[in-house]
């Protein structure tokens, strides 16, 4: 009996000795479990993973930078069809044909700071769908004046998203997949070379026309409707989408950023907000931004001091390199080409030389005018070689998409600019004209190169000032646009050679700028130990 209890004794003794030890371990996971539960922001945002939630980001990006291209260059396409009707002369077509763009880089400012001030998308949100009623709006115009402060009113709001969506489109993916997302998002740019021709060369050459409201609607003004779909499309997917994690990180704080992190991985992940293993987010950084005005321009003032000062320095002359050859050259393309193909001449001549008799003809004609009627006449063939042109575009965005992370953003934006410098200067000097069609059209591939400055300079910037960073960077190079548009038209006629030396010169030689630009590494250290997130 006595043998029986002491048996009995020592085996509770080694049950309740194994369920303390049990208890113990059961706590220690639980600790370990909190502990890993409180992440740093990066950590949690690579929890979220990558699937049809960024799949939906980079559309909707996509699908606004389309916009912006349409609304910014498809006038390009109706004042040769609304000459007659709206009585245009060529200054009156330069001014709307610039009309966008000064819009776009009027308030290309306030919209940065507003952005930075209230939200990327709380921004593009309201302003898309204002600029797409204001796009239709000015298809209705009866006057040169009221098309012009209509297409101007149009930029203003299409800036809103022209360069906040390359903050809003880098903010959604993490540091190992931003390059690649903003150039697969960019070469919905060129797909508007192809797009709009291809509507262009559908609807204008119609014609139909029909009433509304007594107002007669020909094939021009619905051609204008037609390039406001996909801002809409994006203004849909927009609502659904939440506000940047790392703007709401930056401006109200880690509990506001965890929801859509949440959000993002339940959607990747197929599972539940509730299963996304983040309680909370430690940071260390504390925003150095205080309310209001005061605020944002002490924060401001950051890009111009050292160690922004250098990157702002350096990314705002590459993109105005950049956009002065790219769209500054665009403009005369076209017309350019049309001629080179109309060229009956067995002997081969340069650019310079049809760009000269094209000039020596357009002085010595006039608009056709015969009892008071005016007749517009639209070239389609103006519309196949912009399609073409678009096409080889949008091969050049996909390779950036497809070999950046492999090759590097700085390495292949100096390819780009260096190759399409040379080619710019050979193509004003090749007398064969299948040549010099090739060699022009690589030149103006120096677009593509705007998406991969975008990738390495959204690095560096915190996220208070990133937004404002990329309207401005995108600001000083649309004024590079109009400032290389303006060169070549008033050199192309008698220094044809000369001015394309000087472009391709001054697209090669900025690569040199780029040799120089900092580590992103020790930007964010120094600035992260000033207290700014990124």
């Amino acid at each position: 009996m006595s043998a029986n209890n002491s048996h009995s004794d020592r085996l509770n003794e080694s049950l309740n000795l194994k369920r303390n030890i049990d208890n113990d371990r059961s706590s220690d996971v639980e600790r370990s479990s909190e502990k890993l539960n409180e992440v740093c922001f990066e950590d949690a945002f690579e929890l979220t993973g990558h699937g049809k939630f960024n799949h939906l980001v980079l559309l909707t990006c996509g699908l606004i930078m389309l916009n912006v291209s349409m609304e910014s260059v498809g006038m390009s396409y109706v004042i040769t069809a609304a000459e007659c009707e709206l009585e245009l002369t060529s200054e009156h077509k330069g001014l709307v044909n610039a009309a966008a763009f000064i819009g776009i880089i009027s308030t290309s400012f306030l919209w940065g700071y507003l952005g930075d001030r209230f939200g990327r998308r709380a921004v593009m949100l309201p302003s898309m769908v204002a600029s797409a009623a204001l796009s239709i709006t000015s298809s209705f115009s009866t006057n040169v004046w009221m098309l012009l402060i209509l297409r101007i009113l149009t930029g203003c709001l299409v800036s809103a998203s022209s360069a906040t969506v390359y903050a809003y489109l880098g903010e959604m993916h993490t540091g190992s997949r931003r390059a690649a997302a903003i150039a697969w998002g960019s070469a919905f740019i060129s797909f508007s070379f192809i797009i709009l021709p291809g509507l262009a060369w559908i609807i204008i050459p119609g014609q139909w026309s029909w009433s509304i409201i007594g107002f007669r609607i020909v094939p021009w003004r619905a051609f204008m409707w037609s390039w406001c779909a996909p801002g809409l499309i994006a203004s849909v997917f927009l609502f659904w989408l939440p506000e940047s994690p790392r703007y709401l990180l930056s401006a109200k704080g880690p509990d506001a950023a965890l929801p859509v992190l949440a959000k993002m991985y339940a959607y990747n992940k197929n599972a539940g907000e509730d299963n996304f293993p983040v309680e909370k987010i430690v940071t260390s950084s504390i925003e150095s931004r205080s309310g209001g005005f005061v605020g944002a321009v002490r924060n401001i003032s950051l890009l111009f001091r050292p160690p922004l000062l250098k990157c702002v320095f350096i990314s705002h002359i590459s993109m105005f390199a950049v956009f002065m050859l790219s769209s500054g050259l665009y403009v005369w393309v076209p017309d350019i080409l049309n001629s080179m193909l109309s060229n009956t001449s067995e002997k081969s001549i340069t650019i310079c030389e049809i760009i000269h008799n094209k000039f020596q003809a357009t002085r010595n004609s006039s608009l056709e005018v015969s009892h008071g009627l005016c007749k517009a006449h639209v070239s389609t063939s103006v519309f196949s070689i912009s399609m073409g042109m678009g096409a080889v575009f949008a091969v050049t965005y996909l390779a950036i998409g497809l070999f950046i992370t492999r090759v590097g953003r700085k390495t292949f934006y100096c390819c780009i600019m260096f190759v399409c410098g040379l080619a710019t200067i050979g193509a004003a000097f090749v007398p064969q004209g299948g040549a010099a069609t090739a060699l022009l059209i690589l030149a103006l591939c120096a677009g593509c190169a705007a998406s991969i400055l975008a990738a390495i300079a959204v690095d560096v910037f915190p996220t208070c000032l990133r937004a404002m960073a990329m309207c401005v960077m995108y600001m000083v190079g649309r004024t590079g646009a109009a400032v290389g548009s303006n060169i070549l038209g008033a050199t192309l006629d008698r220094h044809c050679q000369l001015a394309f030396s000087v472009f391709g010169v001054f697209t090669a030689g900025s690569v040199i700028l780029i040799i120089f630009w900092p580590k992103p590494e020790k930007i964010r250290d120094e600035m992260e130990r000033k207290g700014l997130n990124y």
